[in-house]
């Protein structure tokens, strides 16, 4: 499939979903959970859980119907020549501009946080580089390099969140259901396109062993994600409160820079800035592989690795284009999340045209 070898296990499968996912939590997205569910941050988060495990069922039903194929095939063989690669390419847009955005808000992060003399360019291009230099390697790279650096990420941010414990306030998690029932389940559900990327993992379906191997990476990956960020919730909630937790972009740095054991252990941002990094090239890697496998299949070319490179200048200049990092929250939160319901919506409508029009290895064995 499009010059590819190797193979992906569940676990490789789950650690990368989980790094793509998770690597949000060192940006603005646990803010986004405060702000709609206050105190009960942490039940929003939970129901973002729920609510993206329902979301990725299609997903896991299409890679039961079309063993070995991913989202290319799968579009071609059950919606046709014409509306199936349409199909695809909505994906691969929509994949574009969240490597665009991520590429960006990482590194005005980076800027505002540790380099505030660096230019953005350089660091975008930096990023850039780095996630071609993975992606072009293939899936395969690009999960065994998220399943050997998670240890050590999931390491520093355990780290932080446990010794932040001791400061946690627990009443500053009540009262229950925060804002109001309606409030915290509508702003769940409009947060559930947080898990939209699950979508990678059905572009790069034919990199997995089985149709099991892609069915426990999506649901294992995104049930690791809820549990990661309602604990960082709970902890920056019962730490700085609600009024703060809303107004504090990057939460892990926040309770990294409060971490101090006399001499033991302070400066802990170090860390997480090191490990912010780590999750960052992890993220956009992925997404730079997940857009040019489906760029690739959506017009019919034998290979994605030539698609890599003008892709990757056309993702760097797209991601310059933000005149400041808060331009870039809103073209996230009010552009790219709400059309993720629409990404998660091509498997759905292609499991159903599946269905109707009896395609894939289940509709044969039948």
């Amino acid at each position: 499939m499009q010059g590819y070898k190797g193979h992906i296990g569940a676990r490789e499968g789950s650690v990368l979903l989980f790094t793509v996912l998770g690597s949000m939590l060192f940006l603005q997205y646990p803010q986004y959970l405060v702000k709609v569910g206050g105190p009960a941050a942490w039940q929003v988060a939970l129901l973002v859980t729920l609510f993206g495990m329902l979301f990725a069922l299609p997903i896991v039903a299409l890679g039961r119907r079309f063993p070995g194929h991913g989202l290319a095939e799968i579009s071609l063989e059950a919606a046709g020549p014409v509306i199936g690669p349409l199909l695809t390419l909505v994906v691969a847009v929509w994949l574009a501009a969240v490597t665009a955005v991520s590429l960006r808000n990482f590194t005005e992060t980076f800027v505002i946080t540790i380099l505030p003399d660096t230019p953005p360019s350089v660091l975008v291009l930096t990023g850039t580089v780095l996630a071609v230099f993975t992606a072009y390697h293939g899936a395969e790279t690009v999960a065994r390099a998220s399943y050997v650096l998670l240890p050590l990420i999931a390491a520093g941010v355990l780290l932080v969140l446990l010794f932040s414990l001791p400061r946690v306030d627990t009443s500053l998690l009540f009262p229950f259901w925060g804002y109001g029932l309606d409030r915290t389940v509508t702003g769940a559900l409009y947060y559930a396109s947080m898990s939209a990327e699950v979508i990678v993992l059905l572009a790069m379906g034919h990199a997995f062993r089985d149709a099991r191997s892609l069915q426990h990476s999506s649901l294992r990956g995104i049930l690791l994600f809820g549990v990661a960020a309602t604990l960082t919730v709970v902890v920056l909630v019962g730490i700085a409160g609600t009024p703060l937790a809303r107004q504090d972009p990057f939460p892990l740095y926040y309770l990294a820079r409060l971490v101090y054991l006399g001499r033991f252990l302070q400066r802990t941002e170090a860390l997480i800035v090191m490990f912010w990094i780590l999750a960052a090239a992890v993220r956009v890697s992925a997404l730079m592989y997940a857009t040019a496998i489906s760029l690739t299949g959506a017009l019919r070319l034998p290979d994605y690795r030539p698609v890599l490179f003008p892709l990757a200048t056309i993702l760097t200049a797209l991601s310059l284009l933000p005149k400041d990092y808060v331009s870039v929250l809103i073209l996230d939160r009010d552009w790219v999340r709400p059309l993720g319901f629409a990404v998660l919506a091509v498997p759905l409508l292609l499991w159903v045209v599946a269905l109707i029009r009896r395609k894939g290895a289940a509709a044969n064995a039948s």
